[in-house]
């Protein structure tokens, strides 16, 4: 069995790095920085955008919560669907009403199984 050696731990490297990575590297994110500084001091309409724009949204939320909060103080129609049923069943002729009445006696899967 081959002995472990403690001397060669760490001593290689699976990679390599071309010369002037890191200083290339530093350069490249400084002007990244700069060009970031200088874009956020140019582009000051974006803050304007950002402020209409939320104006507008909290005024969108503001109508919808006036709305929740001022439906419920309009009253409502009274009438339920049976009364409306009811009224339409009365509008009927007498014929209409008899045979309606045979059809749902009848027919009723309901009433009879």
């Amino acid at each position: 069995m081959k002995q472990f050696d403690f001397e060669q731990v760490g001593k290689r490297m699976p990679y390599n790095i071309p010369d002037g990575f890191f200083d290339k590297f530093e350069e490249n994110v400084m002007e990244e920085v700069r060009g970031k500084k200088k874009d956020v001091r140019e582009n000051s309409s974006h803050k304007k955008t950002l402020h209409i724009a939320l104006h507008s949204v909290l005024a969108v939320a503001a109508a919808v919560v006036l709305f929740f909060v001022v439906q419920p103080l309009f009253p409502k129609d009274n009438t339920d669907d049976f009364e409306n049923v009811e009224l339409a069943f009365n509008n009927l002729s007498t014929e209409d009403q008899d045979f309606m009445l045979q059809i749902y006696e009848d027919d009723d899967l309901f009433i009879n199984p």
